[in-house]
């Protein structure tokens, strides 16, 4: 069997390492804190529910980076997109030209980070993949304790450079089966992530039972005019992929792929899709929904847009509106153009900086 390190010990690393290990694999767990094995040691193992069933307990939890990269075939990063460059930055020290390092998922441009903080530190490049979104829909039920609503039966994989995509599926069949299918380019699979285009729009056009914590199911405030904003913003999002010559999928196509629905109303699709999971609304502004999902989906996509002088109003009004009610200034800390070395890059700049990587 083979051997993965997975980093990042909340729900979807959990679920990623108890499954990788109910399989045979040698798997290393890895969470800069080591009260989060806790939970893990005293169950015994993660214990799944839902699509897969079982308990496992990982060969090994570490807090020690390079121990867990050590040797792994795959390395599995499932951590919060607002992680990804500080991780970045740490995993070019420690892994190797023959790994691949899988961010599960990424967010637009985590990729191209890690490419160019193994430039800067001068290591030979690895192979580096990424998918728009996460192949395990999972949440926390208890302390190691994960539900699993479903493992997609497809997810598209990108890689950088992005002509190695068919090495990329080769290194992952025998972890995930052939449940990864191959992208294009790391642009493409960035701009298909979705998250924030269905995430956002209800919970901050409800945002008084955000602010009472009262964890109404997330797919419930997506009335039939707020997914029209939601379709509205997945057309913004759209039409800065076809600026930049990519192809992106829709939030129609995803709930296709990933859920089987494909007809009615935006809102039945989504009633359909996500009803079964009851999946809660974010129970306060400092929700990933929130966190995580504007400043390193949106505001990239924003960031992107104005550097090619391409309008996304909507898009931009979110963000702002957000940032009043949710305290913040996403902007402040967000992934930018400029963070990913694209300051002044043409729309063709843009597209190659994401095929080819660092150079």
């Amino acid at each position: 069997m083979g051997s993965m390190a997975v980093v990042g010990a909340g729900n979807v690393g959990q679920a990623i390492a108890a499954h990788m290990t109910s399989n045979g694999h040698d798997v290393r767990l890895y969470s800069p804190w080591q009260e989060e094995f806790a939970p893990v040691l005293a169950r015994g193992g993660v214990e799944l529910s839902g699509d897969v069933e079982g308990k496992a307990l990982p060969r090994l939890m570490t807090t020690d980076l390079a121990r867990a990269v050590a040797g792994a075939e795959v390395v599995v990063v499932a951590v919060p997109a607002f992680a990804h460059r500080g991780l970045s930055e740490a995993l070019a020290g420690v892994v190797e030209p023959d790994q691949l390092v899988l961010f599960q998922p990424s967010a637009l441009g985590s990729g191209l980070e890690l490419s160019r903080a193994l430039a800067r530190a001068g290591r030979e490049p690895c192979l580096i993949a990424e998918t728009g979104t996460s192949l395990y829909t999972c949440r926390l039920r208890g302390p190691a304790q994960v539900f699993v609503g479903r493992i997609k039966p497809s997810v598209k994989v990108g890689a950088t450079p992005a002509a190695a995509v068919g090495e990329v599926q080769r290194r992952l069949a025998p972890f995930f089966d052939d449940r990864f299918s191959a992208e294009v380019d790391a642009l493409t699979v960035g701009l298909s992530r979705i998250g924030a285009v269905y995430h956002v729009p209800p919970a901050l056009f409800n945002f008084k039972t955000v602010e009472d914590g009262a964890r109404l199911p997330h797919n419930t405030l997506a009335t039939p005019r707020i997914s029209a904003l939601v379709d509205e913003l997945d057309a913004e999002r759209l039409g800065l992929a076809e600026r930049l010559e990519v192809k992106a999928v829709s939030f129609r196509d995803f709930l296709e792929r990933s859920y089987g629905v494909a007809d009615g109303t935006l809102s039945e699709r989504i009633q359909r899709s996500y009803g079964p999971l009851d999946f809660p609304e974010p129970d306060s502004p400092s929700h990933r929904y929130f966190t995580e999902d504007i400043p390193f989906s949106m505001v990239v996509w924003s960031s992107l847009a104005q550097q090619i002088g391409h309008a996304m109003p909507l898009t931009d009004g979110v963000i702002a509106l957000s940032g009043v009610l949710c305290g913040r200034d996403w902007c402040s800390d967000a992934r930018t153009a400029d963070d990913l070395g694209l300051a002044g890059a043409d729309a063709q700049q843009i597209h190659d900086a994401f095929v080819h990587g660092a150079r």
